[in-house]
């Protein structure tokens, strides 16, 4: 069984990861994060550039699937 790669994005943010796959890390900052199939991703980041926002995977499949949400906060 082949595993995709998910490309995870919150647009017009950063954020810092703090568990990676099991693994607790901090001070890695990204606008981007790749996961394998099954990993978790715990993120915190700052809500502070107030508007739509669109948290989505980069792979087009992945989005045709539901995939993303967009936000808006002020």
């Amino acid at each position: 069984m082949r595993t995709m790669i998910s490309i995870l994005c919150i647009a017009r943010h950063s954020f810092e990861l703090m568990r990676f796959a099991g693994k607790p890390i901090a001070g890695v900052i990204k606008d981007v994060a790749m996961l394998g199939g099954f990993q978790e991703l715990d993120i915190d980041f700052v809500a502070n550039n107030p508007g739509r926002t669109l948290f989505h995977c980069h792979q087009q499949l992945h989005m045709d699937f539901g995939f993303m949400a967009l936000f808006d906060y002020a």
